[in-house]
């Protein structure tokens, strides 16, 4: 059964160290404070500079998202790539994290007919 998502999903910022690596503990306190006022999170989209995370840094944002929510409220996870294959590949990795929900933007970079924008979300659907 799926869970329905209501309410406001904060798409939450991605923090970095000194050093430009992410930082998990600035992360659950972002999340922690949009928890208390009942906002489930929405991670890895454009606030949360998903085009310049790599594969396993973006993974690492959501189990900290997922780990840190504990089910309180919803967890949406971005997953779109700049292909259908590498959004399809991701999207996996994703959905295994156990979140809520997933994002999907269409494929950016080169402009796609409609018809290829329709086939793109058939096939990540």
């Amino acid at each position: 059964m799926s869970k329905r998502i209501t309410g406001v999903l904060t798409a939450i910022v991605t923090p970095f160290d000194g050093q430009g690596e992410f930082n998990p503990t600035a992360l659950r306190a972002q999340i922690q404070r949009q928890m208390q006022y009942g906002n489930g999170i929405f991670c890895n989209g454009t606030n949360g500079e998903f085009f310049v995370l790599h594969t396993d840094e973006k993974v690492a944002v959501t189990e900290t998202c997922v780990d840190e929510v504990a089910g309180k409220v919803p967890v949406v996870g971005h997953i779109g790539e700049i292909s259908t294959r590498e959004t399809i590949k991701f999207g996996k990795r994703i959905a295994a994290l156990s979140v809520d929900a997933v994002s999907v933007i269409t494929p950016y970079f080169i402009p796609l007919k409609q018809e290829e924008l329709i086939a793109h979300y058939r096939a990540v659907a």
